[in-house]
């Protein structure tokens, strides 16, 4: 069984899920194999790590008031969309 060729766009879509851990051991494997045998996508993931690395420490340590918290979990859970409709000039 032949793989298909991973496109180095899709990867680097993917990087944060793989770090993260939300993939699946296939796709996650697959990611893995393309990234090491990568030099641009190896810096995509580098890049990447770093980046979240420095969030985390950055955003470690304050707690956001009762009061926010509230309002953004709120305003999480509520679903908006928009509904765009195109028509084929004639």
């Amino acid at each position: 069984m032949t793989q298909e060729p991973v496109d180095c766009r899709a990867v680097a879509r993917r990087v944060e899920a793989l770090l993260d851990g939300e993939l699946d051991d296939t796709a996650a494997d697959e990611l893995r194999h393309h990234i090491d045998a990568c030099e641009h996508c190896l810096e995509v993931a580098d890049l990447v790590d770093a980046l979240k690395r420095i969030v985390h420490r950055s955003c470690t340590g304050q707690v956001a008031p009762p009061a926010l918290r509230a309002r953004i979990v709120t305003q999480i859970t509520q679903v908006s969309y928009t509904r765009i409709e195109f028509h084929e000039p004639r």
